[in-house]
């Protein structure tokens, strides 16, 4: 796992190796093991790295031993070895044993289309000399981050993370309140938009090229609703096939791998599967909320019966300081309300291992959450309107926003920052039914926009690579195929991995109420240490938030948190707080 970084143009030379050192300073998180860098008369390239495969001889950038073409990449490709074999049977000689020198042969060999080849996470760009190209892609699901911003002589510059572009000294952030219209909509920004007008991310599943000073991005993959359907026994038996495949390809490693054990459906999955290709206990790693939300006696049975050396955390309720050291790492607004609980448990797994494994995407792929079943659940009585004038989609939008539209309105001070612009353009001209639209925007907006980012971010600034075995596209493709009652129906969610798990553990562990990895937002905030930093940043007028925002309407919604009981406030509370925690730390960046 890497923190990569470009600059290419025809008038790069304000820019030099100490400018290049500088940004990759930002990403020494990202990679503290090794640091290179790689000059061409008209580009730059840099690179950090936390060596996880081929120890001694993967380090980067790394140059072609055959062409004038160097490469930096960020991620694990985990079908590279199957990949290396078949190109080394079209004539490719290879000098190392890396899974990065695997993607640089197999871009001279499929050009455009090797992202289609590649099985794993990644971010990667290729520089071509001889061709003056910068080639860049994405994950198919946008596990590993790129973004890309113009200086004022339109050269390009490219970095893991918006700090190092930043770091340039050539840039300043140019905000978009329209995009912080979306974070307080949705608690983050919508995976295709950064916070910034002027800094954007090359989106997942997509390539990019760069080339005669014009930039260019296709998609390259997408899930597709096609296939031939197969009864429920087939269907639970291939997805058992393919899980543990998957669970294989990412115990490759040099080093150790562990895994995030929280004692529900998904993580207990993965690491029973792990541990059965491991002649040694995995590390398993879990975190509790003392009094509140409580799964580690879940996650000890877990362990003792799957056989892992388990280690334990409780997260307390007065680590504010730990809170916003989190925040401040993000480059953009974020405020799931289990950022903080990943932070923690990621940098007390990353003591013990250099990688671990993570059950995100299941509740995506398999209809996990209770928004599936909502919009049938509703009564007439209490919901009249939503039951009968809006459809299930509609309904799910409805629900999962933090603050409304008329809300956002008061709340702004300039009307015109409010908009609903987070639903993608594939979703807005599908002619998907509502259930089916509420699915694709789970794995297109909710999981790279608000998990993965979190997952990355949190495991990145502690140094530790997080791999997600349900986020394999075999997987994914054949599972978003599936009918959603093999997946989850009025009676049980996530039915096929649950009757999995349930031939390895006791049905009341395996049917036992969701409890999920979110903190407990209400309950932490009402705590004195919490309620004294919320009004010490929200009942200040100096707060950077009131220069855009209505100070009176923040502080009506902290009274009637506070003072008058009102329960309603608690998310929309939390989510200004991060917002002004984000605003004081990244400020400098702003451009004037």
């Amino acid at each position: 796992m890497c923190g990569i970084i470009g600059i290419t143009g025809k008038n790069i030379s304000a820019y030099n190796k100490e400018t290049l050192d500088a940004m990759l300073g930002k990403l020494s998180k990202r990679g503290p093991d090794d640091c290179g860098t790689v000059l061409f008369p008209t580009c730059l390239l840099g690179q950090t790295r936390l060596s996880i495969i081929d120890l001694t001889s993967g380090h980067q950038p790394m140059s072609d031993n055959k062409r004038d073409m160097a490469i930096t990449f960020n991620g694990e490709i985990y079908n590279y070895r199957e990949l290396k074999k078949d190109l080394e049977t079209k004539g490719y000689i290879f000098s190392t044993n890396s899974d990065t020198e695997v993607i640089i042969k197999a871009y001279q060999e499929y050009g455009d289309e090797c992202p289609k080849y590649l099985d794993g996470m990644f971010a990667f760009a290729i520089w071509d000399n001889e061709k003056k190209r910068l080639f860049m892609a994405r994950d198919r699901f946008g596990e590993k981050p790129l973004y890309y911003v113009f200086d004022d002589k339109k050269n390009l510059l490219i970095a893991s993370e918006i700090k190092a572009l930043f770091e340039s000294r050539q840039i300043k952030g140019k905000i978009d309140y329209e995009a912080i219209d979306n974070y307080l909509t949705l608690m983050y920004i919508p995976p295709w938009k950064t916070v910034y007008k002027n800094i954007n991310v090359i989106p997942p599943a997509s390539f990019s090229v760069f080339e005669n000073n014009n930039l260019q991005i296709k998609k390259y993959w997408q899930l597709e609703k096609m296939g031939a359907p197969t009864t429920y026994t087939e269907a639970k038996e291939e997805v058992r096939r393919l899980l543990t495949e998957s669970v294989e390809k990412r115990m490759i490693a040099d080093v150790e791998i562990g895994s995030f054990l929280s004692g529900g459906v998904d993580s207990t999955l993965i690491t029973a599967i792990a541990q059965s290709f491991s002649e040694t206990p995995i590390k398993t790693f879990s975190v509790g909320y003392q009094d509140y939300i409580n799964e580690l006696p879940f996650a000890a049975e877990a362990a003792q019966k799957i056989g892992t050396d388990h280690h334990t955390l409780q997260a307390k309720d007065d680590m504010v300081q730990e809170l916003e050291t989190a925040i401040e790492y993000f480059d953009e607004p974020h405020a799931d309300s289990s950022d903080f609980p990943q932070y923690i448990l990621s940098k007390f797994t990353a003591q013990k291992v250099k990688v671990a494994l993570s059950g995100d995407g299941a509740d995506e792929l398999f209809l996990g959450y209770g928004w599936y079943t909502r919009h049938k659940n509703l009564s007439y009585r209490a919901h009249f309107k939503e039951k009968v004038f809006m459809n299930p989609f509609d309904g799910y939008l409805n629900a999962v926003q933090v603050f409304t539209p008329k809300e956002r309105a008061v709340l702004w001070k300039n009307h015109g920052y409010v908009n609903g612009d987070f639903i993608n353009d594939e979703m807005i001209n599908s002619k998907l039914s509502s259930a089916e639209k509420i699915n694709l925007f789970d794995l297109t907006t909710y999981l790279p926009g608000q998990l993965l980012v979190k997952s990355d971010r949190m495991g990145m600034m502690n140094s530790l690579e997080v791999r997600s075995p349900f986020l394999d596209y075999h997987l994914a493709e054949f599972v978003y195929r599936l009918p959603d009652d093999y997946k989850t129906n009025t009676t049980m969610f996530k039915r096929i991995l649950k009757d999995i798990l349930g031939e390895i553990m006791p049905q009341e562990f395996v049917h036992r109420r969701k409890q999920g990895f979110g903190a407990p937002v209400k309950k932490w905030l009402r705590k004195e240490t919490f309620k004294k930093e919320v009004c010490e940043k929200l009942y200040n007028s100096n707060a950077d938030i009131y220069s855009v925002m209505d100070e009176q309407f923040v502080k009506t919604m902290i009274d009637n948190f506070y003072l008058t009981g009102n329960d309603q406030y608690n998310y929309k509370i939390w989510v200004l707080y991060c917002l002004e925690l984000w605003f004081n730390s990244h400020k400098q960046y702003f451009a004037p």
